[in-house]
């Protein structure tokens, strides 16, 4: 077995004990004794610093302008993550993201980037970058591909285009990791991921799970099975038209997002801060990889256009 194979054999169950007794609990003081025994109190677990990502690639966006209203109510930014034709066609509702705050990424949706040429991702980056870049005036400094796919193309890349971010499939189960790759100085998001029925891992996603046959009730149980796990940092994805736009998708959302389970963290430059989960500086070759996917043909319980839309109290164009 090769170092790097050991390395993640090893690491989550490594992560998993330093997040939960480590990361997430508070030095417990000795207690009085009882009985002639000194009683040790159990330790206090820190809820869950979460964030959330919004994919949008839909032609038509009102579930991310729903999503937009419902976050602002809350005081609360996002992830924007928007591919090239979303750019061109919505240019002034990505301008007023980026305004009020929430941080436009850019996606990729050619297919997975691994193992494709450096130049090839070098310039679908570059092109990512001046498009988004040119309608918000600010730098684009995160970017994806499909299914969270990237290799190390994709941080040679991203260095030569001054990308600080890209993501990744996870690793750490519903715990979401930043790598710090010692050779470059893009980091690395692995983002949440949780095991569904017998069609493997995915994204804490409501498509993800859409796609393998579960229900919004399933996605509202697997949300709640999520908070159990105490994990320190977590990113919660939704795909915009579906989650931003069907009522069986979006009242779990709507739960999270009132929940006093967890700490919703405002912008995006906080919740990569070491302090809201496990910033982890290692070689580049002890970065763990995952690339499972097992549900390239969606095969989902309800079609979308069988889905309940959400009661028009959700759908304003716009956040005041």
């Amino acid at each position: 077995m090769t170092q790097k194979k050991l390395y993640q054999a090893f690491v989550p169950a490594i992560l998993a004990g330093a997040l939960l007794w480590g990361c997430n609990a508070t030095t417990p003081p000795t207690g009085e004794p009882t009985n002639g025994q000194t009683q040790t109190p159990s330790p206090v677990l820190q809820k869950p610093q979460a964030f959330m990502q919004l994919i949008e690639f839909h032609e038509d966006i009102q579930g991310l302008r729903n999503w937009a209203y419902e976050l602002e109510q809350r005081g609360l930014k996002s992830l924007v993550n928007v591919q090239k034709t979303i750019v061109e066609e919505y240019p002034d509702d990505i301008r007023w993201l980026a305004d009020h705050g929430h941080e436009i990424m850019g996606g990729y949706t050619g297919g997975p980037l691994w193992d494709v040429p450096y130049e090839d991702q070098l310039q679908s980056m570059q092109e990512m970058k001046a498009l988004i870049e040119g309608v918000t005036g600010k730098p684009m400094r995160v970017f994806s591909s499909a299914y969270f796919a990237y290799d190390e193309n994709t941080l040679k890349a991203a260095d030569a285009a001054g990308v600080e971010f890209v993501l990744a499939r996870g690793i750490g189960d519903v715990e979401a990791l930043i790598y710090e790759p010692d050779e470059y100085n893009c980091k690395i998001i692995s983002v949440s991921n949780v095991t569904f029925a017998d069609m493997g891992r995915g994204s804490l996603c409501d498509y993800s799970l859409y796609a393998r046959g579960a229900t919004g009730a399933d996605f509202a149980r697997i949300l709640d099975e999520t908070l159990e796990k105490h994990p320190k940092r977590v990113m919660v994805v939704s795909h915009a038209y579906l989650g931003g736009m069907k009522k069986d998708w979006w009242e779990p959302y709507e739960e999270l997002l009132d929940s006093d389970d967890l700490d919703w963290i405002a912008s995006f430059d906080e919740w990569v801060k070491p302090e809201y989960g496990a910033n982890i500086g290692v070689p580049y070759t002890m970065v763990p990889d995952n690339r499972e996917v097992q549900y390239t043909t969606p095969t989902p319980a309800v079609p979308l256009d069988e889905l309940e839309d959400v009661d028009d109290m959700y759908n304003p164009c716009a956040a005041p």
